[in-house]
């Protein structure tokens, strides 16, 4: 077996066969790490950073790879390696058949020290903590003298769908139901609401792309329009109509959208695959916050995947209360970083590692009122 380092995009489209190949079989299998997924976020990282594939080879054929990009960052640059992701990324890991699991973390690490002067920090998130990264990768980068850290982020909200709406609903709390009663009667005061599914199994393209620039829209008007995510920004856009084509090809395309008086007001974008739904991204026209069309919404849309006998919702990484409101589970999500043994990469785990730790000790108001005690004693 053997390493490669690919950096041409069009040297990626080639091996989509091999990929869609080991996608099937990998343990890590989520729409994240799929061809369709990660050639719809490079059309959305293109503009910033380089490609920077790994992947591995027995013989001829692909059975490993890390899918990752490389960016400069400050000055003088950082040179930094991250998996090629965008904000609605949910889950990132090496895709790998299981019997090769060992030898693809040994091949990877082997190729990183190889090409050692070409970075100075690897961080990988969105990482289950008993993924292929958090556990064979990050071994075999401690065994070949790179520093690590495997650090806990987050959490990722998830509902068990296989139940019944009523039961489900009936366990959540009085203040959540209590909440969703008032902003169904303020919009129903309002006008007339309505929910609309662009469920997986619709094919009709043209639906597809008018379902597209109304969410686009909605998003555009929402609070993301200041941060850049927005849906209607050039590099989110690429990446949506590129996203739009995969998915609805491949069966996974789910749009939400709600709208009072024809009026569109709220959406979320999803991703089904294998009856577990991933929720990319949820906005609403921040001008409506009073009548909660997004909470309206979330409630409306999870009553009909209750109904159309969905597994598993997903709503994406965050401490936003609403999730936890609902949900009834969590998964863990982690991060792996690693820092070249170059001078460069053995000062900043040093700063990361050490110093800026202990500054942040020192500065807490907490640890110095305890030293000071101590000092009096």
């Amino acid at each position: 077996m053997h390493a490669e380092l690919i950096s041409d995009p069009a040297h990626f489209a080639s091996l989509r066969p091999q990929w869609d190949a080991l996608y099937a079989r990998s343990t890590a299998r989520t729409p994240f790490l799929s061809f369709a997924w990660l050639d719809a976020a490079w059309q959305w990282r293109r503009g910033s950073a380089e490609l920077y594939l790994l992947c591995v080879f027995d013989e001829h054929t692909l059975v490993g790879a890390l899918p990752l990009v490389r960016e400069r960052i400050g000055s003088p640059a950082l040179r930094v390696l991250e998996f090629l992701a965008v904000p609605y990324t949910q889950h990132c890991d090496v895709l790998v058949a299981p019997e090769h699991t060992d030898v693809v973390a040994d091949a990877l690490s082997d190729a990183l020290a190889e090409h050692r002067q070409q970075w100075h920090v690897l961080r990988l998130r969105q990482l289950h903590v008993d993924g292929v990264a958090t556990s064979a990768l990050a071994a075999a980068l401690a065994h070949y003298g790179f520093a690590t850290r495997v650090q806990f982020v987050t959490s990722n909200p998830q509902i068990d769908l296989g139940g019944e709406w009523d039961a489900f609903y009936a366990s959540r709390s009085r203040r959540l139901r209590k909440a969703h009663n008032l902003a169904a009667n303020r919009l129903a005061r309002s006008g007339r609401c309505e929910v609309h599914w662009l469920a997986p199994d619709n094919r009709d393209g043209g639906a597809a792309q008018r379902a597209l620039a109304t969410i686009s829209d909605i998003s555009a008007r929402s609070w993301k329009s200041a941060t850049g995510n927005s849906l209607d920004y050039p590099r989110a856009r690429a990446f949506a109509q590129r996203l739009l084509a995969h998915a609805q090809a491949l069966g996974w395309l789910s749009i939400w959208q709600l709208s009072l008086n024809g009026w569109p007001l709220a959406m979320e974008w999803q991703l089904v695959e294998d009856g577990t739904v991933y929720a990319l991204c949820a906005d609403f026209d921040a001008s409506s916050g009073r009548l909660s069309p997004g909470s309206y919404l979330n409630s409306c849309l999870l009553e009909r995947l209750f109904d159309a006998r969905m597994r598993r919702y997903v709503m994406g990484p965050g401490d936003n209360p609403y999730k936890y409101r609902w949900c009834d589970g969590a998964c863990g999500i982690y991060s792996l970083t690693a820092y070249s043994d170059s001078a460069t990469g053995r000062a900043l785990a040093a700063w990361e590692g050490y110093v800026k730790p202990w500054l942040a000790r020192t500065r807490d108001p907490a640890h110095r009122q305890a030293k000071y005690r101590g000092a009096k004693r």
